[in-house]
């Protein structure tokens, strides 16, 4: 086999490896104190792909609950709660929403409160007007590759031709300065797949040699994905394997090539989560339902948004009810032997593999090589 420019570099030093942008100058100051300081927020589940992974059942014929107003206030609220990151996982495909980029858009209400934007897209719909909107507000876009390979690449995304629209979207990202030297504002949301696992590595190479920030997964078992188990899931115990091998494949290329240096452990190579309580995150769905995260789809209350407008309740009382600040908690609560993991002080795995797992959140990751449950 022939060594590639990138394997023939080795780095005498190493560093921790860059993450996405999370805020400019421009971000309101963050209070340490307030009940959130992320909200990671579904807009609309509507969208013109069709994975096979995807976790919120999202596709065509799925019509938008919120409206804007809706939108307007979810952010209002949050901001006033400490919110200074919001998140737009959009559930579906942010570009099939109409006004997303315009001054009343919700990037740009975001920005005019005083909070950072991360935009999740699958980039089939981004071109080069589009890429420079994104430029110009505060905002990281997440795009999709899961495969360099057109035939990959159009299986998990479920529509013959995607794989071009991709790429032209990601291009046109790149174009945009978006992952210019230092900026960071750029990455790659990306699903580990009997399919696409062999590719990874070089997979890898490409997101780091154009200053993009990989965001590897392994796919949680809801949605979508419990349709397409062969597609995406090796047999366990195989799984645990097949992950550990591949994360330290990941880091070695990291350490020796890139000079960035991580500890291999689930959920997400070079990263870890921690939404629940670190980041204080709530996720809100399409309809106004109120999670730890798009993983554990335990409802703590519903928002007065679409359909529930004249019955949902404030933010403030969902989000400060003793329940769900309880989760601030997560690493006390854990169960064994993810409790006594030496890991535990940076890292508590992936809690919605553990709730699709056994229905318990604070179970243990049932793909976390460290220990054999």
């Amino acid at each position: 086999m022939v060594r590639s420019w990138y394997e023939s570099q080795t780095y005498a030093m190493t560093a921790a490896p860059p993450t996405l942008r999370t805020r400019t100058s421009r971000t309101a100051p963050r209070e340490e104190e307030s009940p959130l300081y992320r909200i990671s927020m579904e807009v609309s589940r509507h969208c013109n792909l069709h994975c096979a992974y995807c976790y919120s059942g999202a596709g065509a014929t799925v019509q938008p609950v919120m409206d804007a107003d809706d939108v307007r206030t979810v952010l209002s609220q949050a901001f006033s709660l400490g919110a200074r990151l919001v998140s737009f996982v959009w559930g579906g495909e942010p570009f099939t929403w109409p006004g997303l980029l315009a001054d009343d858009g919700p990037l740009a209400f975001a920005n005019g409160l005083g909070a950072y934007a991360h935009l999740y897209t699958n980039g089939s719909l981004v071109r080069g007007p589009e890429a420079s909107r994104l430029a110009a507000l505060d905002v990281s876009v997440i795009a999709k590759c899961n495969s360099l390979r057109a035939e990959v690449q159009d299986r998990l995304v479920g529509v013959p031709g995607a794989s071009a629209a991709i790429r032209r979207g990601l291009d046109a990202l790149l174009e945009a300065g978006l992952a210019a030297p230092g900026v960071f504002r750029l990455g790659v949301e990306t699903v580990i797949s009997p399919l696409n696992y062999e590719e990874l590595p070089d997979l890898w190479r490409y997101f780091r040699s154009h200053g993009m920030i990989p965001e590897v997964e392994i796919p949680t078992q809801h949605g979508r994905a419990t349709q397409h188990t062969d597609l995406l899931y090796f047999p366990f115990p195989e799984a645990r394997e097949k992950y550990r091998a591949l994360f330290e494949e990941l880091a070695r290329i990291d350490t020796q090539e890139f000079g960035y240096h991580w500890d291999p452990r689930p959920p997400f190579p070079a990263g870890t989560c921690c939404l629940i309580d670190k980041d204080r995150n709530c996720y809100v769905t399409h309809d106004g339902t109120v999670q730890p995260c798009a993983g554990v789809e335990q409802s703590f209350g519903r928002l007065a948004v679409g359909t529930n407008r004249n019955a949902g309740e404030p933010l403030h009382a969902i989000v400060t009810a003793p329940a769900f600040q309880r989760l601030r908690r997560i690493r006390e609560l854990l169960s064994e032997p993810c409790r006594s993991c030496e890991c535990l002080s940076d890292c508590y795995g992936c809690r919605g593999a553990a709730f699709h797992h056994s229905g318990d959140m604070f179970g243990p990751d049932p793909f976390c090589w460290r220990h054999r449950t």
